[in-house]
Formats: structure tokens, C-alpha cells, sequence
């Protein structure tokens, strides 16, 4: 089910896609309304003006109370014929298209420039009509007066005004433009409209798929780096850019430190308390024995035992001690550039680590292509590499082989050491890094502090590295443990 539930980043990705669909379908639907009145009103502006200019006009032709239309008739074709270019943006208009007809008083028609409607009756026109009584006509009705169900573009528009005679009004005069002359115009414009609707509703739509990615970006970073911290991982905050995002990340990245702060002083003080009751209890024990008579040899033994349980206790709370520290951490100190060779070869020249070679009569076999150099803290780096062949050693039967291989690759050295062991047992491969935990040594049966795999861990993470440990491929004893050191270190 949760297959089904859109993201962050994909829910902002959808209002986004609403929010342009809604603006472009505003644009599309309504906008063209808009601009077709706003070209009505201007054409209606500009035909008041006309019909005014031409009713004054007139009231100069009328003689013996009568409107001189022979005289008007002739200018009126004349201009109605006359030819012309002229291009209003992208529309071209080549001939006059205004039609103009006179009423007198009683509303009937005296002129028609088309000569259709001469002595019919207007007066119940509005445009006629309210002119006549003193008020602004004008009315949008069909064109052809027997259009009885005209379309929009079968209409036209009316505007009259007042012819004066002597003071007084004696008629009336009426242009008339048909719709469909300045539908030609809204068209031309709604499709530009719908270009920039289009191109508006793209661009928005880039943006939010652009935020919709920023914001799954981020939202993804800050799921996996809660998912890697609610699996113990060891893991920096992430770098995000958003404000908001970064804000959060801190949060949780100082949420986290106190809560590893607070978990680990109280698993510190179990462990410490569980770790050093045994030796207590075994010197307490044997110093109890010492009490009773023996002979100088017995007691000798018992002496030597109290101080090896010392050194064990002191061993382990030195590397408590020390990876408490390293775990405290987030950067390298004293970085250097040194040879791999090197470091391997100050690991086995320690002559505690050459007396567990020797007395376990193991072989130390060398496989390395060439004297690769990384930038380590070597001190770090060397404690590394001795844990894990320490580990070889210890798991390693007596009379057989180790094995160290070097490779260089993909801007890393790759330190390989193989043992011929018993191998990692399954119950314990998903723990070997966990703190404290310990697998028993084949030949004593004892376990190890646990510390120093999850010391390995830590230091690689530093260097920006990787430690793994698995049994061998295709063979049935052995474990390989592998290191991983970039050769240039990041920043």
C-alpha cells in the first residue's frame, strides 16, 4: 500500500500542476471574454465619435427643413468605395466597413448606405428610440433585421446620435459595425492568449517539477540518514541546501548526539560494571587464597594470577578509554601521505605480533602489485591494519598461513588479509561490529574485549573508508577481512 502513496516531493509536483492548469485554464476561458468587451468597448468609443462627427456634419446640409441626401449619399459611397492598406498589427484592413442610416423624427428611415431598410420603420429600435427622446442609443442585435436567432458573430453594434436643427433635434444618425469585423481582432488575440497560457503553464510546470526534485532530494537524504542512524550506523548529516531542510537535518544530526551521548555513557557503565566484576572477583578470590598456608611456589602462581587479571582490567579500560575517544571524533589529525608497504610492515616488525607469528609457527605470505601511497593518520591507520591481522593471528591454526594482498584501484588501495581459519559462524556475521561482542579463539576458548573491530570501523569511516569481514569464497574455512583507504582524502 504504501506503493500507492505519493511523496513530498510529488504532492508539491501536483498543487504545482493545479495551480498552472488552473492559471492557464483562467487564461483560456476567461481572459478571451474579457479582451472581446474590452475590443466592444473601444469600437463602441470610437463609433460614438463617428456618429456625432457625421450627425454635425449634417446639420451644415440641410436646407428648406430637409437633409440634403443626394450630397450625403455621394460622400458616404465615395468613402465606403475608397480603397486603402492599412495593417493594425497583424490584421490588414483594405476597405471602410461602418454602415450608416438616417431617421427622422418619427423614427423612419431616410437613408440606408446599403439601401435596404429606406422607409422602414426604426422607431422601436433602441438605438433610434432613445436618441429620439434625448438619451445615448445604441443596442447589439442582428445585422439582417429577418435573422431572428442570430450567433454572436451574426450580430453587429448600433450607435446613433442626435441630428439638431435649429436648436432642436430633427433626426436621427446610426453606424453600424458588424461583429464579426472585430472578431477578426479578439481571434488574432485569444491566439496569442493561449500561446502564453501554454508557454506559462510549461514554465510553471518546469518549476515545480524543478522543486518537486529539490524537495524528494532533500526529503530522500534525511530518509536515509534516519534509516543508517536507526540501524547504529555511523553516519555524517547530510548537506542540503533548503533552509528548511537543513534546519531539520541539524536537528536530527543534535538529536542524535545526545541521544548516542546519553546511550552510550549508560551501556559505557553497564559494560565497565559487567567487564571488570570478573577480574575483581578473581583477584578478591585469589587474594583470599594467599591468606591460607602454602608453599612459595603456590603463592608465587596465585601472585602471578592477580597481576595478569590486573593488566587485563587495565588493558580493557585503556581501549575503552581510546575508543571512546575515536568514536568522539569527526576528523583526521596530523594527515600525511605514506606508503602502504610501510604501514604493513611496522604491524608485523612488533615484536609482540612477531612472537605470536612465530609461536604459532604461521606463515605470513605477501602479495602486493606495487608501493601505493594514501594520506592517512598513520598512527590510526597502523592500529587499524593491527586489529585486523591480530584477528588473523588469533583465528588462524597453528602451522598454517596468512596471507596480505595489496591492490590499487578506482582511487583506492585495497589492503585484502586472508586466514585460514575457522571462518565467521552465523549467528555472529550480523555482530562482528557491534561493540563488545567477541567470538571465542579455536584453540583457548576465550574471547576478546570486543572492542577492536568496531575500532577498525571507526577509523575507516574517518579516513572515509570501509572495513568488511566474510568468510572466504569457494573455500570451506577462512575468513577475509578487507580494507579499503582512498588514496587522496576528500576536502
Amino acid at each position: 500500500m504504501n506503493l500507492l502513496r505519493p511523496t513530498l516531493g510529488v504532492k508539491v509536483f501536483i498543487s504545482y500542476l493545479i495551480i498552472s492548469s488552473g492559471i492557464a485554464w483562467y487564461l483560456v476561458d476567461s481572459a478571451p471574454d474579457k479582451l472581446s468587451k474590452g475590443i466592444d468597448k473601444a469600437a463602441e468609443e470610437v463609433m460614438i465619435d463617428t456618429a456625432n462627427l457625421l450627425a454635425q456634419t449634417l446639420t451644415f446640409d440641410i436646407e428648406n427643413d430637409q437633409i440634403n441626401i443626394e450630397k450625403f449619399d455621394r460622400i458616404t459611397s465615395s468613402y465606403l468605395s475608397r480603397k486603402f492598406d492599412a495593417k493594425i498589427y497583424d490584421f490588414a484592413k483594405k476597405q471602410a466597413s461602418l454602415q450608416i442610416y438616417i431617421t427622422n423624427l418619427k423614427g423612419q428611415v431616410i437613408y440606408d448606405s446599403t439601401g435596404r431598410y429606406v422607409g422602414e420603420d426604426f422607431s422601436r429600435d433602441n438605438d433610434v428610440y432613445l436618441t429620439l427622446k434625448g438619451k445615448y442609443g445604441s443596442r447589439s442585435s442582428a445585422y439582417d433585421r429577418d435573422n431572428k436567432n442570430p450567433t454572436s458573430e451574426e450580430k453587429a453594434f448600433y450607435v446613433a446620435a442626435p441630428i439638431y436643427h435649429k436648436g432642436a433635434r430633427f433626426g436621427s444618425l446610426t453606424v453600424v459595425k458588424q461583429a464579426s469585423k472585430l472578431r477578426a481582432f479578439s481571434i488574432t488575440q485569444e491566439e496569442q492568449i493561449e500561446y502564453y497560457a501554454m508557454v506559462i503553464f510549461l514554465i510553471s510546470l518546469l518549476f515545480g517539477l524543478g522543486i518537486s526534485l529539490m524537495v524528494s532530494r532533500s526529503t530522500k537524504k534525511l530518509i536515509k540518514y534516519t534509516t543508517s542512524l536507526s540501524k547504529g550506523e555511523n553516519v555524517a548529516s547530510p548537506n542540503i541546501r533548503q533552509a528548511e531542510f537543513s534546519d531539520l537535518s541539524k536537528a536530527i544530526e543534535k538529536l542524535r548526539a545526545e541521544l548516542e551521548d546519553k546511550e552510550y555513557i549508560e551501556e559505557f557503565i553497564s559494560i565497565m560494571a559487567h567487564e571488570i566484576r570478573s577480574p575483581i572477583t578473581g583477584i578478591r578470590l585469589t587474594a583470599e587464597t594467599l591468606l591460607l598456608p602454602m608453599d612459595d611456589k603456590q603463592r608465587t602462581h596465585f601472585i602471578k594470577n592477580i597481576l595478569d587479571a590486573n593488566s587485563r582490567m587495565d588493558l580493557l579500560v585503556s581501549r575503552i578509554l581510546d575508543l571512546s575517544k575515536l568514536e568522539r571524533r569527526d576528523a583526521l589529525d596530523n594527515v600525511e601521505e605514506m606508503s602502504v608497504k610501510r604501514l604493513i610492515k611496522n604491524v608485523l616488525n612488533s615484536p609482540t605480533r612477531k612472537g605470536a607469528i612465530k609461536s604459532k609457527s604461521i606463515e605470513v605470505k605477501f602479495d602486493i602489485e606495487n608501493d601505493a601511497k594514501i594520506e592517512v593518520e598513520a598512527i590510526l591507520a597502523e592500529q587499524a591494519i593491527s586489529n585486523i591481522v591480530d584477528n588473523a593471528i588469533s583465528f588462524t591454526p597453528k602451522g598454517s598461513s596468512i596471507q596480505i594482498k595489496v591492490r590499487e584501484s578506482n582511487h583506492a588501495v585495497q589492503i585484502n588479509v586472508t586466514d585460514e581459519g575457522q571462518g565467521i559462524p552465523d549467528y555472529a556475521r550480523g555482530r562482528i561490529f557491534t561493540r563488545f561482542y567477541s567470538v571465542a579463539r579455536p584453540d583457548t576458548g576465550k574471547r576478546g574485549n570486543g572492542l577492536g573491530l568496531r575500532f577498525v570501523n571507526k577509523i575507516m569511516n574517518l579516513h572515509g573508508g570501509s572495513v568488511t569481514l566474510k568468510n572466504r569464497f569457494m573455500k570451506k574455512e577462512g575468513a577475509e577481512a578487507v580494507l579499503k583507504f582512498p588514496i587522496k582524502l576528500k576536502g
